[in-house]
């Protein structure tokens, strides 16, 4: 690669930097190129995916999201039984009558 006269003008530290610049340019390209080929190919996949199992991909995670939502149910009734028990143990040994 050729110097510009400007560069060849200026001093070794003004060319480095410039050749340095461009090589980190030409590098952020081909990084980015190889991210969208990726990007691409995923949103391809995806819709394959979809078009073959996505009735039973959709079955699946409603039947997930219900289990959640019984799960952390549950969880608020652990909780809330906890701190009924914990408030009348309180009850019973510190306000007696």
């Amino acid at each position: 690669m050729e110097k510009s006269e400007n560069c060849q003008s200026a001093t070794k530290s003004c060319c480095e930097k410039q050749e340095d610049l461009i090589e980190y340019l030409l590098s952020r390209y081909k990084e980015t190129s190889g991210e969208a080929w990726e990007e691409v190919f995923k949103e391809i996949l995806k819709e394959k995916i979809r078009a073959k199992w996505g009735a039973e991909l959709e079955n699946g995670a409603e039947h997930y999201v219900e289990a959640m939502d019984k799960s952390w149910q549950a969880k608020v009734a652990a909780a809330k039984a906890l701190y009924e028990f914990k408030e009348g143990m309180i009850k019973a040994i510190f306000y007696k009558e």
